[in-house]
C-alpha cells in the first residue's frame, strides 16, 4: 500500500497498513485511507505511529470509533484489536516499524 488504500465497499473488512507518522481515515477523498461506507464520517479517525507504538483517535465522528466493543476517543492499538469505524470493520496491519541501523 502506498499511502492510499482502495475504497472499501459497504461493510467488507478493509486492511489498513500502518506506516510511521499519521494516517487519516474517512469518506473524504483527502484522507490517507478512504471508505465508501456511509457510516464512516468524512474525517472519521486518525492513526499515529511513533516508533513501535500506534494510537487511534476519533475525530468527532458521527457513529464513533469502536475498539473491542467499546467506543473510544483515543486508544493505543494492540495486536488482535477489533476495530470499527461506525459499522465499517477494519483490520490493522502493523509491520515491524523499527529497524536496526
Amino acid at each position: 500500500m502506498s499511502g492510499q488504500a482502495d475504497i472499501a465497499q459497504d461493510s467488507m473488512v478493509q486492511e489498513v497498513t500502518i506506516t510511521p507518522g499519521e494516517l487519516t481515515l474517512g469518506r473524504g477523498e483527502d484522507n490517507s485511507v478512504t471508505f465508501a461506507n456511509t457510516s464512516v464520517s468524512a474525517h472519521h479517525a486518525k492513526i499515529t505511529t511513533l516508533f513501535n507504538a500506534t494510537y487511534i483517535e476519533d475525530l468527532g465522528s458521527t457513529n464513533g470509533t469502536i475498539i473491542n466493543g467499546k467506543k473510544i476517543i483515543k486508544h493505543t492499538l494492540h495486536d488482535g484489536d477489533t476495530v470499527f469505524l461506525g459499522e465499517q470493520p477494519i483490520k490493522i496491519v502493523k509491520p515491524n516499524l523499527m529497524s536496526v541501523v
